[in-house]
């Protein structure tokens, strides 16, 4: 008797952990054209850090947008980031927590390589280093510990 309510315990715990937690499912692919009838944008995104001191931004996203479709691409650890799209006239975007975010203006033709760099400002906002379901994670996570040292208490006894 004492072990399926150890168990529903359990369950309950994992169950409620699992909806505090936001599960994120794989990212679509990101949709790029290659190939006639289309160009590249390519640069690097840097940022300056609390010294003031220029460094590139590793995983920035910037997004390319004509108006009926947006395109996306991230950062290298160096900065680096290209896409392909089509021809076009793009407001090319780019953000990152803890900058202020920079837009700015391209057109594409045909073969075309378009290269556009980004030096980004602090946004002075602060970044949350947990996401806030693991707030709700962690007080679970130490309930659980609680009940199982509990339980293990009253066995030895």
């Amino acid at each position: 008797m004492r072990s399926i309510r150890y168990f529903a315990i359990v369950a309950f715990t994992i169950g409620i952990l699992l909806l505090g937690v936001k599960l994120v499912g794989a990212q679509p692919k990101v949709q790029q054209v290659w190939g006639a009838g289309g160009g590249e944008i390519a640069g690097s995104v840097y940022g300056f850090d609390m010294f003031d001191e220029l460094q590139p931004i590793a995983w920035a996203s910037v997004y390319a947008n004509n108006g009926h479709t947006t395109f996306v691409a991230y950062s290298s650890g160096g900065g680096y980031y290209e896409m392909y799209v089509p021809q076009g006239k793009y407001n090319v975007t780019v953000v990152e927590p803890g900058y202020v975010p920079y837009s700015t203006a391209v057109s594409v033709s045909a073969d075309s390589a378009s290269t556009i760099n980004f030096y980004l400002e602090e946004s002075h906002v602060p970044v949350p280093e947990f996401p806030s379901g693991m707030v709700s994670t962690v007080a679970i996570l130490a309930l659980a510990a609680v009940l199982v040292a509990t339980r293990r208490t009253k066995r030895t006894k």
